[in-house]
């Protein structure tokens, strides 16, 4: 079957599996395309390679030389370079688990919103170039699931911020307790300053370690309620270890 020519693609690497003995099959979440799967032909054989299999680690930013074919199956990468090179994330181990936690976030939210969202593409782009530049990053995960939910449709509604509950559910601000999945005190008043929060102010927002992984675990169950196929990650323990301390 005819490929297309090669065209430059701009791409965040969001996960890869291996195929075969010697390929991978990348997904990545591109400007151009949204959600794209490309076959990565012998990058895990020995020899030079034009293609290095480093260059796909969990939310690299790139410039893709790819094809891709008419029926949207795979494509294929004839060369790659980083974008936007990290100076902090490949060497520091808290950023990285995080970004292999936002990985695993992604790549489920990128499995049922497939279509181009140029919005979202620089957002995601933006604050990770963000996080590349910081010193604390405390509840960085948590503000950043909060703010993806303004692009996939279930930002939460705090327009009634007195109200005792927020139900995660409905998404909205409660006076009546719900029956199950929801917010209070003092985890609600986090949730609400978290939401109305700049990043690059949050490092004054200091929950306890008990506190941070409710927050996050009812950040998760917030994804899992409204995203059919959202299932909590299994890096969300090693990364409340990691982000214990305020």
């Amino acid at each position: 079957m005819a490929i297309d020519k090669n065209e430059t693609v701009h791409a965040i690497s969001i996960g890869f599996v291996k195929y075969g003995e010697s390929s991978l099959i990348s997904t990545c979440y591109t400007l151009e395309y949204g959600t794209q799967s490309y076959m990565l032909k012998g990058i895990l054989s020995k020899g030079k390679k034009k293609v290095s299999k480093s260059f796909f680690e969990p939310l690299n930013l790139l410039e893709l030389q790819a094809s891709k074919n008419p029926e949207n199956r795979l494509g294929y990468v004839k060369e790659v370079k980083l974008h936007s090179p990290y100076s902090s994330i490949p060497y520091d181990i808290s950023k990285k688990a995080l970004v292999f936690f936002l990985s695993e976030v992604l790549l489920q939210i990128f499995r049922e919103e497939q279509g181009p969202n140029p919005k979202l593409y620089l957002f995601i782009k933006k604050k990770l170039i963000w996080l590349d530049t910081q010193s604390h990053l405390g509840i960085f995960h948590i503000k950043m699931m909060l703010e993806l939910t303004k692009f996939i449709g279930f930002y939460p509604n705090i327009s009634n911020s007195k109200a005792p509950y927020f139900d995660l559910e409905s998404g909205c601000m409660s006076y009546v307790k719900p029956n199950d999945h929801f917010i209070e005190e003092p985890i609600k008043s986090y949730w609400i300053i978290i939401l109305g929060t700049a990043f690059d102010d949050l490092k004054d927002i200091k929950p306890s370690k008990k506190q941070k992984a409710e927050l996050l675990d009812k950040v998760v169950l917030y994804f899992v309620l409204h995203l059919q196929q959202f299932k909590p990650p299994k890096s969300t323990e090693i990364l409340n270890e990691i982000f214990k301390t305020p």
